[in-house]
């Protein structure tokens, strides 16, 4: 399949200390639905990709070669294989860079002067994640990484026996650790607001959210209390122009309905 000549963005993968550039829209995809749904058929990429079985096979084999992936046959059937990531998504590098150093200065500014509990100090982090953005390096999926680290070591003392009784944890975590004002937005669908969102209530506005050590963290946690992985999505952030910050989990399946009739207090 012919590739775009077009400038494109570049996807950062770190496989053995080795750190590879992906420039292919087509093997970025393939990587990111890998990444994504965790282990995934042929057939599945097939399906994915739109391709053909032949292209498909060809993008895969140089994945295999670039030790970006790596694959296992299927006890019923060894002609079928599963393929699986074998490195980590670091960051994007896009083929512009982004601006707002008058809008960020005057948001630290305004920060600094309406809340209490945000000095210089704090926003150093803020002042790098931005300075890599303007340069078009966005190191999202590190951020993640490192959010799911910290959501791994707090889990022990947040997750209880109940979802409601670890929902009270994690609100109160998020309020004593300066993180923001966390509430219950629904529960049925379980969806968590963060008012004064300390990742993001100083950021430039964009048009997608945020807030991903935030998702790291609470991914972490809820992954810990269904024992199965959960995925959490940010559907609304403040830099949006929202005035909070939304997270959806998403619960294993099997676990969804005994979820929907936990008793949880708005």
């Amino acid at each position: 399949m012919p590739e775009s000549d077009r400038p494109l963005s570049l996807k950062l993968f770190s496989s053995g200390g080795t750190v590879t550039a992906v420039r292919s829209p087509v093997r970025n995809s393939i990587l990111l639905l890998i990444c994504d749904e965790g282990e995934v058929s042929f057939s599945r990429i097939m399906e994915y990709t739109s391709l053909s079985k032949s292209t498909v096979s060809g993008y895969i084999n140089s994945l295999i070669e670039a030790g970006l992936i790596a694959f296992r046959t299927v006890p019923e059937d060894a002609r079928k294989k599963i393929y699986f990531l074998t490195a980590s998504h670091l960051a994007d590098i896009e083929p512009y860079r982004q601006t707002g150093n008058n809008e960020f200065r005057e948001l630290i500014r305004q920060c600094y002067l309406k809340y209490d509990n945000v000095d210089y100090r704090q926003i150093i982090p803020h002042i790098i994640q931005v300075a890599l953005l303007e340069a078009g390096i966005r190191i999202d999926p590190v951020m993640m990484r490192g959010g799911e680290i910290l959501g791994e070591a707090v889990s022990v003392y947040l997750v209880a026996e109940t979802l409601e009784r670890t929902i009270e944890n994690v609100i109160k975590f998020w309020v004593r650790y300066g993180f923001g004002e966390m509430r219950i937005r629904s529960a049925s669908s379980l969806r968590l607001m963060v008012y004064q969102c300390y990742e993001c209530m100083v950021l430039p506005k964009t048009e997608r959210g945020c807030c991903v050590i935030s998702r790291g963290i609470l991914t972490a946690i809820f992954s810990a209390y269904y024992k199965k992985p959960v995925r959490v999505e940010e559907i609304e952030c403040m830099t949006q122009g929202y005035p909070a910050c939304c997270f959806d989990i998403e619960t294993p399946k099997e676990v969804e309905t005994s979820t929907k009739t936990q008793p949880i207090r708005a």
